[in-house]
């Protein structure tokens, strides 16, 4: 964009005036996250103009990958993809790119104190009783969350109750009697909203359990949300997608204000104004509320956005010459709840060099060690992965932190969270046009709300506001919105480690009665429960839960 000049008298010059630059478009989305460029990427096949603004300086939003000196590529952000992500991996096939598996391979760590349990397989040496009422748990959330409608949660007959209670409250009536295991349920849980749980509306749980198939299936490696990563990052698909789309896509463009008129929306970034007839916006809620719109918000949309407060996670990359934990025989999957590696995960790029370990921290515990200076905060994680991995973990080539919720245009992760009372309040917002503006994003989710996601119905719902906002029949379909967890999320769950006490496809393993009794119970301990074996949400075989002297052990 040029700067004009008006010559004045015989060698003035009047005040330079910079004219904004304008560009007309049938559609403007706001945002290159993956929903922002997979709506502008439809619309473009549809044959319809696309313009894309992105604040950043770089697209991808939740997902950031960067390349280290060598080229390797490490993702910032988001990483892992899950089996039934099947948008985005209709996507990564269009655009030529490839997955590869996480690195599970060799024992896992679980520190619990003093006390370090090193373990191979599914479940960690953690007591019996600790194992059962985790499984009971997850089999209990499992089974409220199918009540739950997929595209119109705030609709279950129990969400007025489910909604009015959080997440916390859940925990403490959740049965789980031993501290390690509230402990590591917490975090779990904890991981997969990045905030603290009293702020959490139970049913917002219920609904992402039920968007996944199951609460197994968020915390799980093999089989669930982190058992895939993106060879070059997955950055790259969405840089791909961007490279597609060449010029329609601005950089370093924040919107600042939104104007609908009777047949026209303009769009205002700094120097450049986009005329559209519609208009995508696909940013996180609490920057959605720095927008200027033009008719005014209405005061319950502004609502909504004002308490969809994404949460404080880190992510933090430590870069080694090799994966040396693999030949030492470890994993490099660890859990140490409240510490400041809380969950780490071999992470390391397809070609197995250098290595990698990403470790998070999520909710009150990221902010308790972000509030540290850098030294001590890259201390505080080094010592304890040499704690874990051995000393070869103290000296890394690269360390790399970035807390999401601290990021300009971000503002936390994995998603917004609603506390209690919101969603069936003011949850039909989330998908509903305001005039000629339309909303995507993780948060606009069903199938899959929170990550990465596909659903069927959400095509027809985007690919109905696509013909109504183009005004043309044959729009292309767009996709449920692609989200992203910088765990991500972080993975934005915490991790695999909460699915290895569960087991893979069964939500506990089958003990020998010697293995469920503790000391011999005595025959005349009191029964204060009764439990199930649960097998892929089937009940399969009941025991007892009894108490002796305070303590509960079980029997079948």
């Amino acid at each position: 964009m040029a700067a004009k000049a008006r010559a004045c008298g015989n060698d003035s010059f009047d005040t330079v005036r910079l004219m904004p630059e304008r560009i007309d478009a049938d559609v403007c989305v706001v945002g290159a996250g993956y929903a922002g460029l997979t709506a502008a990427r439809r619309l473009s096949q549809a044959a319809q103009s696309v313009v894309v603004l992105e604040a950043r300086d770089r697209v991808g939003g939740r997902i950031w990958t960067q390349h280290l000196p060598d080229g390797s590529p490490v993702d910032r952000g988001g990483a892992w993809l899950a089996p039934y992500h099947d948008a985005v991996y209709a996507l990564a096939g269009e655009m030529g790119v490839t997955t590869y598996k996480t690195w599970v391979k060799g024992a896992h760590l679980l520190v619990d104190g003093t006390r370090t349990r090193r373990y191979t397989g599914l479940i960690p040496k953690i007591s019996p009783l600790a194992v059962i009422t985790i499984a009971l748990a997850q089999a209990k959330l499992d089974r409220m969350a199918k009540r739950v409608p997929l595209e119109t949660p705030w609709t279950a007959k129990r969400a007025e109750e489910w909604d009015q209670r959080s997440v916390a409250w859940y925990l403490e009536r959740s049965g789980i009697r031993t501290a390690i295991g509230r402990d590591l349920f917490e975090m779990a849980v904890r991981g997969l909203f990045t905030g603290d749980l009293n702020d959490v509306s139970f049913l917002h749980l219920l609904f992402l359990v039920r968007a996944h198939g199951s609460i197994n299936k968020l915390f799980s490696i093999e089989g669930g949300s982190q058992e895939n990563l993106v060879e070059g990052g997955a950055g790259s698909i969405a840089q791909r997608v961007a490279d597609d789309l060449g010029d329609a896509v601005h950089l370093n463009a924040p919107v600042r204000s939104i104007t609908q008129r009777d047949d026209q929306v303009l769009v205002h970034s700094g120097d450049l104004v986009v005329s559209a007839r519609s208009v995508v916006v696909a940013v996180p809620p609490a920057l959605a509320l720095e927008i200027t719109f033009d008719p005014a918000l209405p005061p319950d949309r502004m609502t909504l956005y004002r308490n969809a407060v994404a949460g404080p996670e880190a992510k933090t990359l430590v870069v080694y010459d090799e994966p040396f934990w693999r030949a030492d025989g470890f994993s490099g999957q660890t859990t140490e709840p409240g510490s400041a590696a809380e969950v780490t995960l071999d992470a390391t790029p397809a070609s197995g060099a250098p290595g990698v370990i990403a470790s998070f921290t999520f909710g009150p515990v990221a902010e308790r060690v972000q509030a540290l200076g850098s030294a001590e905060r890259r201390r505080a994680v080094l010592d304890a992965l040499t704690a874990r991995l051995g000393p070869r973990a103290a000296s890394p080539a690269e360390f790399i932190e970035t807390a999401w919720w601290e990021e300009e245009w971000t503002r936390g992760c994995s998603m917004a969270h609603f506390p209690p009372g919101i969603l069936t309040r003011y949850g039909p917002l989330l998908r509903e046009p305001f005039g000629r503006v339309h909303w995507a994003g993780t948060e606009t989710a069903t199938t899959s709300h929170g990550g990465a996601s596909t659903s069927a119905p959400g095509r027809s719902r985007r690919a109905r506001g696509a013909r109504s906002m183009i005004g043309m029949p044959n729009a292309s379909v767009l996709p449920e919105p692609v989200g992203a967890r910088p765990e991500m999320s972080r993975p934005a769950s915490a991790s695999g480690m909460a699915a290895a006490w569960m087991g893979k496809g069964s939500v506990m393993r089958r003990f020998s009665s010697a293995s469920m009794r503790s000391a011999d119970t005595p025959r005349s301990a009191k029964l204060v429960d009764t439990g199930l074996l649960v097998r892929d949400g089937t009940a399969h075989e009941s025991f007892d839960i009894r108490e002796v002297a305070g303590e509960r052990t079980h029997a079948r």
